[in-house]
């Protein structure tokens, strides 16, 4: 199951973590496809400015304008990264959250208690209400993790979705797992909906494929690394309650002497979408956005212009 929202696994902090050898742990069964959708490009509208500013080594706040026909407006954000070092490039707690003029804000804790303990709490607030609340808990070894999640829970009309994921390292390889996912509430046919998955990812130096299957959906995506500064991902998705099946194509290419990274995909739905990101100094913060999506089927398409500063 997807979070709502896309924090930062780990924080970073510019205190010297201690040695430690590198660990054998798979990751979270959510970060299955992560290596192949991380080359697609993060498609947006409109114009946007976004200032970010370190005030310490563990505060850091943005302020960002967005102008476009979906979303305008001003959006003030803050992330906390504590003292805590687990790890080289991880600290917690992690705390960040943001908010607008409207008042509508989300907010994300993540905290890890000891090496093989990790809580995530997310909520979400829309015109004064509560609009979604998410909590998971992990447990990660060497070889395993284990987590569950409960999401948007109401235990007045007992509704809800309960996620248990497993995800283990067979070899050094080789990892497999599996979820169970329910939802329930009086909404749903039945009382309850319940879907269990089961996964399997190989990875290798240079790619990596990765398998999610129930009995109505199928996940498939492949990660290659062709140079240093070129990657592509393929990735293919099909649900059978929806009757519908998409591939994407996309890759990633960098200019490091440049400071150009450019992001592109196409499916088969005839979308093409490409992101291109320009570092316009090697001295001052100050990066250009720009980004297209054109569906040359429904003759669709939106495009977008983004300063990034700090």
């Amino acid at each position: 199951m997807s979070d709502p929202a896309a924090p930062p696994q780990s924080g970073t902090t510019h205190d010297a973590a201690p040695s430690a050898p590198p660990s054998r742990n798979p990751g979270s069964y959510d970060e299955l496809h992560r290596r192949a959708q991380d080359v697609f490009p993060m498609v947006f509208e409109g114009c946007r400015v976004a200032v970010q500013k370190g005030l310490s080594q563990h505060f850091q706040v943005s302020h960002t304008l967005n102008i476009s026909p979906n979303m305008t407006g001003y959006k003030f954000g803050a992330t906390y990264v504590g003292s805590n070092v687990q790890g080289p490039g991880e600290a917690y707690p992690v705390i960040l959250g943001d908010t607008d003029a409207s008042g509508n804000t989300t907010a994300t804790v993540l905290h890890q208690f000891g090496p093989k303990w990790r809580t995530k709490l997310q909520a979400q607030i829309q015109k004064g209400e509560i609009a979604g609340a998410q909590g998971s808990f992990e447990r990660k070894t060497d070889l395993y993790t284990a987590g569950i999640t409960l999401a948007n829970t109401n235990i007045l009309n007992d509704s809800g979705v309960f996620v248990a994921q497993y995800l283990r390292k067979l070899t050094d390889k080789l990892d497999v797992g599996m979820e169970y996912m329910n939802s329930y509430g009086p909404r749903i046919p039945g009382g309850s909906f319940s879907v269990l998955s089961t996964a399997a990812r190989y990875t290798t130096a240079n790619w990596a494929a990765a398998l999610a299957f129930s009995k109505h959906s199928t996940h498939i995506s492949y990660f290659h690394k062709q140079a240093p500064n070129l990657a592509f991902g393929v990735e293919f998705t099909a649900n059978a309650m929806h009757g519908d099946a998409v591939t994407t194509l996309a890759y990633q290419a960098e200019l490091p002497d440049e400071g150009v990274t450019f992001r592109a995909s196409v499916d088969t739905n005839w979308t093409v979408a490409g992101v291109m990101e320009k570092r316009l100094s090697q001295t001052l913060p100050f990066t250009i956005a720009l980004s297209g999506m054109l569906n040359h089927q429904k003759n669709a398409g939106k495009f977008g212009m983004g300063l990034i500063i700090g």
